[in-house]
C-alpha cells in the first residue's frame, strides 16, 4: 500500500447537489440518445424484492465490442421511466459519457419504482442491507446484461456516495473501482448536526419532501413543501419552538423527522447509521473525493478514506480534496468559488487528470494514472505561476 441566503433556496439546491449530478452540457443528452440504447430491468434481490434498474448500453456493443459497467444506486429517482424516455440531463460528466461505458442506475430499495421498504441510511447490521443489495445487483448484471466485459465501477455523490461506500463492503469480485463522492458516512456529523449544532434549515427543508412515505412504487416526486414566503430567515424566525413544525406544518406525517427530534444526541439511533465501522473486506480500487468548502458532507470524505485505509491492506486507496462546494467537481469548471479565483479550471483538471484515468485504468485496461494517494488543493497561496503547470502546483500530494 502507498503512504502517501435565503433558506428556501437551499432545498432546491440540496436536491440537485445530493442527488445524481447532471452535466451542464445539453449536447451530452443528445449524445446519449444518439449513441446509447436504454433498457429497463427489475432485478431480484436474495429476499425476492425487485429493484428497478435502467441500463444505457452503447449502440455498437457486440460480442466483439464489450464494455465495463458504471453503476449508481440512488434514492432520488433514476427516471424518466420508460425505455423510450431519456433524461433531460445526465448523471455523469461529459468526459465520462464519451469514453464508452454501460451506464447503470438503480432506484434503491423502497424508493420510486423499486419494491421493498426504504430505510434512511440503512444500518449495516441487518441481514439485508445496502451491501447485499449491491452484491446481488452486480451478480445479476454481469450474468444477464449482454455485452459487458465483466468489470464494474460504482460511484455516487452525497447520499449516493453512502451507497457506494456500503456497496464495496465484502466487495463483489466484478467491482474493480469505486468513487464515493462527498459520501455520507455518519449522518449525525455530515448533515444533521455539526459537532452538536443542529442544522434546522437543511434538515427541515430536505425531509419535508424527501421524508414523505410513499404508498407503493411511484414515478412521481412528492410535492415540495410550500413555505408561503420568499424569506427563509423570517420563516424560521416566526416558527417559534421546534414543536411547532409538527403542529403547523408536518402534522406527524414525516417519520424520519419524528426520529430526528426524538434523538437529539449521538445515541444508538445515529450510531447504527454510521457506515464507517463496517468498511471491511474492500477489494477494489477506491477514489474518495470531497470539497473543502462542502457544507454538507465534508466529514464523510475524510473519514471514509481514513476508515478504508485503516481496515483494509494492499488497496489502491486515494483521496482528493479540492476547492469545491458540494459535488461541484463533477459538473463545474471550478475556476473560482465566489470571489476566490484559483487561476485554472480545478474541476475540469480533476476530471481530466484523475477521474477519467482512474476508471479507464481499472475498468478498460488504460494506462496507470499518476495519481498520488492524497491530493489536496492548497487554497491559501496567491499566484503560483502563470502557466497551468505552475498553477497546478497548488495541488499538494
Amino acid at each position: 500500500m502507498r503512504r502517501f441566503s435565503l433558506m428556501l433556496v437551499i432545498f432546491s439546491v440540496l436536491l440537485l447537489s445530493v442527488g445524481p449530478v447532471a452535466s451542464e452540457d445539453s449536447d451530452v443528452t443528445e449524445y446519449i440518445r444518439a449513441h446509447y440504447t436504454k433498457f429497463e430491468y427489475r432485478i431480484p434481490m436474495r429476499d425476492g424484492v425487485e429493484l428497478y434498474t435502467v441500463a444505457y448500453v452503447p449502440n455498437d456493443a457486440s460480442e466483439k465490442n464489450s464494455y465495463p459497467m458504471l453503476l449508481a444506486r440512488s434514492p432520488y429517482s433514476v427516471g424518466p421511466y420508460g425505455v423510450d424516455r431519456y433524461p433531460e440531463s445526465f448523471y455523469l460528466p461529459e468526459e465520462m459519457v464519451r469514453e464508452g461505458f454501460i451506464f447503470v442506475e438503480q432506484d434503491v430499495r423502497g424508493r420510486f419504482m423499486s419494491d421493498g421498504e426504504f430505510v434512511n441510511m440503512r444500518p449495516h447490521v441487518a441481514e439485508i442491507n445496502e451491501s447485499t443489495d449491491t452484491y446481488d445487483t452486480v451478480e445479476w448484471l454481469v450474468t444477464h446484461l449482454k455485452h459487458n466485459n465483466g468489470k464494474v465501477g460504482i460511484w455516487g455523490n452525497s447520499y449516493l456516495g453512502f451507497y457506494t461506500s456500503a456497496g464495496i463492503i465484502d466487495t463483489h469480485p466484478a467491482i474493480k473501482a469505486a468513487m464515493p463522492s462527498a459520501p455520507i458516512a455518519d449522518w449525525y456529523f455530515d448533515d444533521m448536526h455539526h459537532h452538536g449544532a443542529f442544522s434546522l434549515n437543511l434538515t427541515f427543508n430536505f425531509f419535508s419532501s424527501f421524508g414523505v412515505v410513499r404508498e407503493g412504487p411511484t414515478t412521481e416526486w412528492p410535492e415540495r413543501f410550500d413555505h408561503e414566503t420568499p424569506d427563509g430567515y423570517q420563516f424560521f424566525l416566526d416558527l417559534g419552538p421546534l414543536s411547532n413544525i409538527n403542529e403547523r406544518h408536518l402534522h406527524h406525517e414525516i417519520p424520519f423527522w419524528e426520529a430526528i427530534i426524538a434523538h437529539p444526541n449521538y445515541d444508538q439511533f445515529w450510531k447504527a447509521r454510521n457506515i464507517l465501522p463496517h468498511l471491511n473486506n474492500v477489494r477494489c480500487a477506491v477514489l474518495t473525493v470531497g470539497g473543502l468548502f462542502d457544507a454538507e458532507d465534508l466529514y464523510g470524505a475524510w473519514h471514509t478514506y481514513e476508515s478504508i485505509e485503516a481496515k483494509n491492506s494492499g488497496l489502491d486507496n486515494t483521496i482528493v480534496m479540492g476547492p469545491w462546494s458540494h459535488g461541484a467537481w463533477l459538473r463545474y469548471e471550478g475556476k473560482s468559488l465566489g470571489s476566490a479565483e484559483f487561476g485554472f479550471a480545478t474541476g475540469s483538471d480533476f476530471r481530466e487528470r484523475v477521474l477519467v484515468p482512474f476508471f479507464l485504468h481499472h475498468l478498460k485496461g488504460g494506462d496507470t494514472p499518476a495519481i498520488p494517494e492524497a491530493m489536496i488543493f492548497e487554497t491559501g497561496p496567491i499566484g503560483g505561476g502563470h502557466s497551468i503547470s505552475g498553477l497546478r502546483k497548488r495541488w499538494k500530494t
